[in-house]
């Protein structure tokens, strides 16, 4: 018997507020695998080695009844570089394990899933793009991206998430599919459908013509 191909893997990535959660309904809805890194860190902040080592760095004021407050961290990291660095050394290890051992599980699971997709913010900066097959990045000016999250951060907070990530317009010029999440949901929808058949076909072997939605 044959051994079966890997899954097909894509890292999808984007700004806050550019519609990633979105996306990634659209792509489960298509038969793919999902996972998000921020999901895997929000576990990874109720393990007891990863609070206590957090409560050492940054004292009690960011953990409340045993429990990492992530408003208070992210008060804490988005000020000061050092401390972010500190916090992304001692998670970015674990969630790539956790991702990796979650692709495996696909890889076995049955049915399989057409394919696998990791939503992972801080693809391009990290350099985690690397280990995917396709890349995929959901892009919108910071103005609407901005307005989308105002019930959520303040003007300063946002504008200093933005100075933590590469410039929009690298990502566009890394990226292998570039959704642009401008219109409605049903012109996004559409665009991660053609990123999607496409990726497919590469997979099986079939030839269609790349759709970035630049």
């Amino acid at each position: 018997m044959s051994r079966r191909k890997r899954l097909p893997r894509l890292g999808v990535t984007g700004g806050i507020g550019s519609g990633k959660s979105t996306a990634l309904a659209y792509l489960r809805q298509l038969g793919a695998a999902v996972i998000s890194s921020d999901d895997v860190v929000h576990d990874l902040l109720e393990e007891d080695e990863i609070v206590a080592a957090i409560r050492e760095r940054f004292g009690d004021e960011v953990v409340v009844d045993g429990v990492v407050s992530r408003p208070a961290l992210a008060h804490v990291v988005f000020e000061d570089r050092e401390a972010l660095d500190w916090l992304e050394a001692l998670l970015h290890p674990n969630v790539r394990r956790r991702v990796e051992q979650w692709a495996r599980e696909q890889e076995e699971a049955r049915p399989r899933p057409a394919l696998v997709v990791v939503e992972v913010p801080l693809l391009f900066e990290t350099g985690w793009n690397e280990s995917f097959d396709h890349t995929m990045l959901i892009t919108a000016p910071a103005d609407v991206r901005r307005k989308r999250v105002s019930g959520k951060l303040t003007e300063s907070e946002f504008q200093r998430r933005l100075e933590q990530q590469m410039p929009e317009e690298e990502k566009i010029a890394r990226a292998e599919f570039v959704c642009r999440n401008t219109g409605t949901r049903h012109e996004l929808r559409d665009a991660v459908r053609e990123a999607f058949a496409t990726i497919i076909a590469a997979a099986t072997g079939r030839h269609e013509t790349p759709a970035s939605g630049r």
